[in-house]
């Protein structure tokens, strides 16, 4: 008799396991899953940019569309469509971020940007600074930016007064923009940023961001005319031009 009761407790016991997990594995697949974590643990959200991209094509950042309009055209009187060709170009160069480092797309980050500060192999920030220019960068975040050549109003400042012989040729750039936004986004990569793209495919791909940006810019108030007084104000207040 006793053996008989082991054994039917046995079978209670092992119908009680069984049921447990029927109920574990059916609520386990009605729990929505958990939002996937980033390289740096901060929760990932939907991607919301979609609509902009849909509507203007490929304009990368309009955060820093907006800070470069203002700042270029409020203090320096560029015109939007010569600031839209500048913009196109850094499309290609950065998708507009001040952090890139050359290479990023996929892991992007400040921690990443932090790290290759130091690193001459890559090119950085929103215009992919090189060589010279690279160092020059650096040094001038150092002096005046606690090191943090990654901050936008840094590099906008470096770009207007302090990046050489380039800050001249920002001004006649400036000084010949059209309303041609694809010869301007052209304009400006041959006689500033310098890529190793021929003009078809500069035409072609900066072009047509470049088109994309002044779209953006137009439907949202950034339609400023050159303003040629302050244009005076582009004018390298460097040491000496290092190259």
């Amino acid at each position: 008799m006793l053996q008989i009761v082991k054994q039917l407790n046995k079978k209670f016991i092992l119908i009680i396991l069984i049921f447990t997990l029927i109920i574990i594995t059916a609520y386990q697949s009605n729990t929505p899953p958990k939002k996937s974590e980033n390289f740096n643990g901060e929760k990932s959200e939907p991607n919301r940019s979609n609509s902009k991209k849909n509507k203007y094509g490929k304009i990368g950042n309009t955060k820093y569309i907006k800070k470069v309009y203002f700042y270029l055209h409020n203090n320096y009187g560029l015109s939007a469509q010569a600031i839209a060709g500048i913009l196109g170009n850094w499309v290609q160069e950065s998708g507009i971020d001040p952090i890139a480092v050359q290479g990023d797309w996929k892991y992007r980050s400040l921690k990443n940007s932090k790290e290759n500060t130091n690193n001459h192999q890559k090119d950085i920030g929103v215009a992919q600074w090189s060589s010279k220019r690279r160092a020059q960068l650096i040094s001038y975040a150092n002096e005046k930016y606690n090191g943090e050549w990654w901050n936008m109003t840094c590099q906008l400042e470096f770009m207007t007064q302090y990046d050489g012989s380039f800050v001249e040729i920002l001004k006649e750039y400036s000084l010949t923009a059209s309303d041609n936004i694809v010869q301007n986004a052209v304009d400006f990569n041959e006689k500033w940023e310098v890529s190793a793209d021929d003009e078809n495919k500069i035409a072609r791909t900066r072009g047509s961001y470049a088109e994309n940006v002044y779209k953006y810019m137009k439907d949202n108030n950034m339609t400023g005319e050159v303003e040629v007084d302050k244009l005076n104000n582009l004018r390298f207040i460097g040491g000496s031009i290092a190259y």
